[in-house]
């Protein structure tokens, strides 16, 4: 029996869902393809694989063109359909738009090996914890407490058919979960769908971790490793010792991780340094701290940024430290002020984005109490977030200029004296054109491919 899954597009990194579920197929006797909307065929693929299922993947961004090509195919074509993802996850009350037979909520691993043992054995699968069908919606199951029991993810279903299997950087998980609770995060939304049902963080063991990049290094091209994890590690642990200890001998690539700056001490910094770490991304959000804690609620600890920032860099490693220009209450001084703490803190690549109150989240919620956003015309598309502030509390003028200091304020942090206070009022009185694009595009590649991810030798 034939799984086909589906998603939108094949970004920079593999879909690391397509791959676990894969494994969880073929664990049990069926055989898995990817079809890949923007780039394959599907009603070809389906007249010449038929299959029994087809399970799609979608997040907010690639929705509407999965329930388009689904429509088209189930006109033609004979087969059970479950939608997972973000989509599924976050707004459930699609189910009924989509057309689909099933929707999975969640986690979806133990799910999915449940329907395709009912569908195989000719059962209903209405009763299934995590799905929603026609008849039904089930409570979500307890989170998987045990990581390494899931089968190593199905990496060749991306890698091996795709362009991805030449690129220099590959995309690994260590995690499940994230602790904090931000308000522009969809965590909150994950926290209360598994509240009692488990513990929320988990890791897989490094041995598993260690495992999996073994195999993906041995049969696809990897000169450096990400790790797409929310927090990497909150501190200096016995896993992240043994991390240090079997990565450094066994993989030994350079790689990034995201850290939580208010979490970053000599210890851990000492232990990533010996893994071999080049660099890691941190958020800042704003250097405002009201708008940080009351608006952003990244519950940060009372640090010192800069000197946490400056001590990072003292230790080899680069960063890649994110703002997120016009949140609500923020002034243009909290953004410009970015430039001077990147300067002292030594950052290597600041990174800029326009804030997008995504559907489903509090910051979209308080954005809409307080008559912030226009909800017939908004999008939760995160191409919003490289494109002028669409809240309604700044003035074109205020709106002009945040967009300019995400066009050009990573170069500004780099400008001396006083070319940067020159830059500052530039960016005051002339509007974005071709040319600050331009200079947003060169900084960002460079930075990115050789000082953030190493993809060059």
């Amino acid at each position: 029996m034939n799984v086909l899954f589906v998603i939108a597009q094949l970004d920079y990194a593999d879909h690391i869902a397509v791959p676990f579920l894969s494994a969880i197929a073929k664990q049990r006797g069926w055989q898995t393809s990817l079809c890949v909307l923007d780039s394959d065929n599907f009603e070809s693929i389906l007249n010449i694989l038929m299959p029994e299922v087809v399970a799609y993947s979608a997040n907010v961004v690639g929705f509407n063109s999965i329930i388009s090509a689904h429509e088209t195919a189930s006109r033609h074509f004979d087969f059970i359909s479950i939608l997972g993802g973000p989509q599924a996850t976050f707004s459930p009350e699609t189910f009924n738009q989509s057309k689909m037979d099933v929707y999975c909520v969640g986690e979806g691993e133990e799910a999915f090996g449940e329907l395709l043992d009912r569908i195989k054995s000719g059962r209903s699968y209405d009763d299934i914890p995590n799905l929603i069908t026609k008849n039904t919606t089930n409570p979500v199951r307890s989170l998987i407490s045990n990581l390494d029991a899931l089968p190593l993810p199905d990496r060749d279903i991306t890698l091996s058919h795709s362009y991805l299997k030449d690129t220099p950087k590959k995309t690994f998980y260590a995690t499940r979960g994230c602790p904090y609770k931000c308000t522009y995060c969809c965590n909150n939304h994950y926290h209360e769908l598994y509240r009692g049902k488990g513990q929320f963080v988990r890791r897989f063991s490094v041995e598993r971790v260690i495992a999996e990049i073994e195999y993906v290094k041995s049969r696809y091209r990897t000169d450096f490793v990400k790790f797409g994890d929310d927090c990497f590690s909150l501190k200096a642990d016995s896993w992240v010792e043994e991390f240090a200890d079997k990565y450094s001998k066994r993989i030994a690539i350079p790689f990034n991780c995201y850290l939580r700056l208010d979490t970053v001490d000599d210890d851990l910094l000492r232990l990533l340094k010996k893994a071999g770490c080049y660099s890691v991304h941190l958020s800042v959000d704003s250097t405002s701290k009201h708008v940080r804690e009351k608006i952003l609620k990244r519950n940060m600890r009372d640090i010192d940024i800069e000197a946490t920032l400056k001590k990072i860099h003292s230790y080899g490693i680069n960063t890649w430290v994110n703002f997120m220009l016009a949140a609500p209450e923020s002034t243009l001084e909290d953004e410009l002020a970015s430039i001077q703490m990147c300067k002292k803190g030594k950052v290597t690549y600041p990174s800029y984005s326009t804030t997008v109150p995504m559907y489903g989240t509090e910051l979209y919620d308080y954005c809409v109490a307080h008559g912030l956003l226009d909800i017939s015309s908004h999008s939760s598309d995160l191409k919003g977030c490289s494109e002028r502030s669409a809240l309604t509390c700044f003035s074109a003028r205020e709106k002009d200029v945040r967009f300019n200091i995400f066009l050009l304020g990573a170069l500004m942090c780099k400008l001396p004296f006083p070319l940067d206070v020159l830059a500052i009022r530039m960016i005051k009185v002339i509007p974005s054109n071709v040319i600050f694009k331009k200079i947003r595009q060169i900084i960002y590649r460079y930075y990115i491919e050789n000082k953030i991810f190493r993809l060059h030798s």
